[in-house]
């Protein structure tokens, strides 16, 4: 026997005793009103009936009974109401307040119930909820039979099936406690429960249901609908488990969302957070149309996840392929992924990229994980992107925007535009480029609507037909005026020239910039630059300063009142005085109405004069290369230090070398001499020099020529070479010399002056003193000590005052110019010629002696006077009186005497007709 049965006759028992203990204990006093007996605390047992109440009403002319707040026990059934009414035929009709209690775990409300006695059913017609707490079930409806056992219950009129996540509308509802089933009848309406812990509200319309309570599932076999926060499901077969939430849909599945219509083979669910989108996937709203291999719903997420070869194309022949879509259908969120490029094209436009998210409602469409972009007027390529088709608004990260009809290009760590206003306002690394220009900066506003770029930042601007450049600190550009301003320190950069400066307001029409202050200008190369307060330029053009000048070249700064920089001439026209310095050379000069030549570093002006280390400069003209160093002085010249001073007409002085060149006619002044010269080189710090058709003056007028000189006037030993002359003075008395080449040696004296010391004269050398002229390839006079040396083809040319002339040859001559003492080496030949006489004279030495009359022969002597021949080892010639002393083998031929005379000089030299031996 069953706990429900045992239960139930406890019930039986526990009534009858009640009853017993009623109607059989003391009795009490009945009082006759009306025929109708009344009984508090009543318990009533008849006919299958046990019923307590507070208060019984007993009509005995109609066999009527009423009760008070009662209970009623009827074949296991509790019913409790505020009022009872048994009618004669013994139907129980209770009313207000009713709850119903059956063995088998269900209970029932209504307001009004009957108890019909003939079937055994309890019946209402004015609404009745069922609840089963252990099945977790409540049913509700207008219309409501069953038996007392409900076993079987039916419901009618706006029944209502609630379990813990559904809620079900229907117009009739049957249970059966035999095989725990609710059959759902006819139309019925899931009414928006809720599915799952807060996941989404379900509803839907179905045509016959059943609920197994015994499995918590929910089925169908007929077409139905299913709406999950606006996502409608259709099938023909519904399996729901709803203590799990698991469900299968099956037969003729498809899905409504978002105007698509969605096919696949069924959708399945576990009952966790998915929903399984079974088999392959496909689906359109008549646009666009998508396939897939499979699909899932998270039901916490609410994302709609397609996956494996996802395919889409649309009416305008756009194509779209990714590995995976994810559509989130509460914010209305596409997302496409893939491995290697969610790929989409069009007739007019293609993306690749890893990830790509389209907000269907917003029209906003990001790209991530690397992408690029092309379309008919726009290219992109970068990290990720983002664009609002509705707004025209996106951004870029960490790539690039290219709009192919404008010819915009933008490129940044982050691009931010917006079409409607053609505007970009580009972060990091910022780039921006239209057809005229180009910026860098790391942040730029361009703004082509409103007609404004801002540069906030350090910027570089450039401008491509000019091909110049702009570089700053922070910049404006009015796009409708064509004005550029740069604030702060900037500095502009063309192919010729380089101006820098602090504010900057540049015209672009007119290509002319005003430098509030501190202006720098360099030239193309960067080796000239120009300074003032203020001025202007005019690209490619000019630049002009109207303050104060610092001009710099090299090592050079020039300082005047204003310039004129002609870029296109590579000129600075500099009015006025020019001060001009180079502080490594430390020199310095002065000149007037100059120009600086930028491409030849080149300064011409006008009365100049300066000076150096040692050297000072003037002429009336000046050209002075900066760079080498090198000045040209032009008309009254001149260069002048302590011990020289160099004029000329034109005068070529390089400051680095401190080397001096004259190319036309010169002069030097050097201590007591005057060199002169029609061109040549002096070196100021070594003073050599070098140079043509020289001639040196002294004070003691000596005097020296040259075709060519090369020498150091310092110590004054110079080389004359080529058709040379000179003239120094012994004792008062000239000594005058000529050659192909001379070398002179002079000497400082105690005072620190320069005195000839040695004369070397070469090839055709000459050397003349009143009657003596000495000629040889090689002399040396040494004035000093009144010496003179020959030697190769010397040659002595002696005049007496009474005219008569001795020639003297030998291989080596040294010679006393004061005593005019020659003594003579080597094939020593003598000629002396007088009016009536010549002598010939040949030993291996000889010393002439001028002034004594005497000529001293010695070594292989041989004399021939014309009268006799002469030999000995020695002889000595009395040139005043024609004697003749010879000694040591001495040989005479006298040719007066026939008898004795010698034929030939092998005779005599044989020692043939020898007369005297000694």
């Amino acid at each position: 026997m069953d706990r429900k049965k045992i239960a139930y006759k406890v019930v039986i028992v526990a009534v009858l005793v009640l009853g017993y203990l009623n109607y059989f204990g003391d009795e009490k006093k009945v009082e006759k009103k009306e025929e109708i007996v009344e009984t508090t605390g009543a318990i009533y047992d008849t006919e299958g009936y046990h019923i307590e109440a507070d208060k019984q009403k007993d009509f005995l002319k109609t066999n009527e009974t009423t009760f008070e707040k009662a209970k009623a026990v009827i074949d296991g059934m509790i019913l409790t109401g505020d009022n009872a009414f048994l009618d004669a035929g013994k139907n129980l009709l209770l009313k207000s307040n009713i709850l119903g209690k059956s063995l088998n775990g269900w209970e029932f409300e209504t307001q009004e119930a009957k108890y019909n006695k003939e079937n055994g059913e309890v019946e209402s017609t004015i609404g009745v909820t069922a609840i089963n707490k252990a099945e977790g079930i409540e049913v509700s409806g207008k219309n409501f039979k069953s038996d007392t056992k409900m076993e079987n219950v039916v419901l009618s009129g706006d029944v209502k099936f609630k379990t813990k996540n559904i809620t079900l509308a229907a117009e009739n509802a049957k249970y059966s406690d035999k095989d725990k089933i609710i059959d759902i009848e006819g139309d019925s309406f899931l009414s928006g429960s809720n599915f799952g812990d807060g996941s989404g509200i379900l509803s839907g319309n179905f045509k016959g249901l059943k609920y197994d309570t015994n499995t918590n599932l929910l089925t169908t076999s007929n077409s139905f609908m299913l709406d999950y926060n606006g996502i409608k499901l259709y099938g023909d077969n519904l399996v729901l488990n709803d203590k799990t939430e698991a469900f299968t849909i099956s037969k003729n599945v498809y899905v409504l969302a978002d105007g698509y219509k969605i096919n696949m083979e069924s959708i399945t669910s576990d009952g966790g957070d998915n929903i399984n989108f079974n088999g392959k996937i496909d689906g359109s709203n008549g646009i666009y149309s998508f396939k897939g291999d499979d699909g899932v719903y998270n039901k916490v997420t609410k994302k709609f996840v397609v996956k494996g070869d996802v395919q889409g194309n649309d009416t305008k022949g756009g194509e779209l392929t990714a590995d995976m879509a994810i559509y989130a259908t509460d914010t209305k969120e596409l997302e496409l992924i893939s491995d290697k490029d969610v790929k989409y094209t069009s007739p007019e436009n293609k993306i690749l990229t890893k990830n790509l998210v389209y907000l269907t409602q917003t029209g906003e469409l990001y790209l991530k994980d690397g992408y690029t972009y092309f379309s008919t007027k726009y290219d992109s390529k970068g990290e990720s992107f983002f664009y609002n088709k509705i707004t025209e608004k996106g951004y870029v990260i960490k790539g690039d925007v290219k709009d192919k009809i404008d010819k915009q290009y933008a490129s940044g760590d982050r691009v931010d535009f917006d079409r409607q206003e053609d505007s970009y306002l580009v972060q990091g690394n910022a780039y921006f480029e239209n057809n005229s220009y180009i910026f860098e900066s790391q942040k730029i506003d361009y703004l082509g609507k409103k007609g404004f770029v801002y540069l906030p930042e350090k910027y570089v601007l450039k401008r491509k037909k000019e091909k110049d450049i702009f570089e700053g600190l922070k910049g404006e550009y009015n796009l409708t005026t064509e004005v550029f301003k740069s604030f702060g320190e900037f500095k502009y950069i063309s192919p010729d020239n380089v101006v820098e400066g602090v504010n900057l307001e540049f015209n672009q029409k007119t290509g002319i910039g005003t430098v509030e202050k501190d202006l720098v200008a360099f030239d193309k190369k960067g080796e000239t630059k120009v300074v003032s307060s203020f001025g202007e330029f005019k690209e490619n053009e000019f630049v002009k300063v109207k303050d104060k000048l610092v001009l710099t070249s090299g090592d050079i700064v020039a300082n005047a009142n204003s310039a004129d920089y002609q870029i296109k001439d590579e000129k600075i026209y500099i009015p006025g005085e020019i001060l001009f310095e180079d502080k490594v050379k430390n020199s310095s000069g002065k000149m007037y109405n100059g120009v600086y030549q930028t491409d030849k570093k080149l300064f011409t002006g006008e009365k100049f004069s300066g000076k150096d280390v040692k050297n000072t400069l003037k002429s009336d003209i000046i050209k002075y290369f900066t760079s080498q160093g090198d000045f040209v002085l032009e008309k009254n010249a001149e260069i002048k230090d302590e011990t020289s001073t160099l004029k000329g007409d034109h005068l070529e002085y390089n400051k680095n070398t401190e080397i001096a060149k004259s190319p036309k006619a010169f002069t030097i002044k050097y201590g007591d001499y005057d060199v002169f010269g029609t061109s040549g080189t002096l070196d100021k710090k070594t003073s050599h020099l070098t140079g043509k058709d020289i001639v040196i003056k002294s004070t003691q007028n000596e005097e020296f020529k040259g075709d060519r000189v090369d020498g150091t006037l310092n110590n004054m030993n110079l080389d004359f070479i080529g058709n040379v002359s000179g003239r120094i003075y012994q004792d008062g008395v000239p000594v005058d010399f000529k050659g192909d080449f001379v070398r002179a040696y002079f000497k400082k004296d105690a005072q620190g002056k320069n005195q000839i010391q040695r004369v070397e004269i070469r090839k055709n050398a000459v050397i003349t003193k009143e009657g003596t002229t000495l000629y040889s390839d090689y002399l040396e006079i040494q004035p000093e000590k009144k010496l003179v040396f020959g030697k190769d083809n010397t040659k002595a040319v002696l005049k007496d005052k009474d005219g008569t002339v001795t020639n003297v040859t030998s291989n080596m001559m040294t010679g006393n110019l004061n005593t005019e003492v020659i003594d003579l080496v080597g094939k020593v030949v003598i000629v002396r010629k007088s009016k009536d006489k010549t002598l010939k004279a040949t030993s291996a030495k000889a010393k002439v002696k001028n002034k004594e009359n005497l000529i001293e022969l010695r070594d292989n002597v041989f004399v021939d006077d014309g009268e006799s021949v002469i030999t000995a080892d020695e002889a000595d010639y009395n040139t005043k009186t024609n004697k003749v002393k010879a000694r040591g083998n001495v040989f005479v031929d006298y040719k007066t005497n026939e008898k004795k005379s010698v034929t030939n000089a092998n005779q005599i030299n044989s020692g043939y007709n020898k007369i005297l031996k000694k």
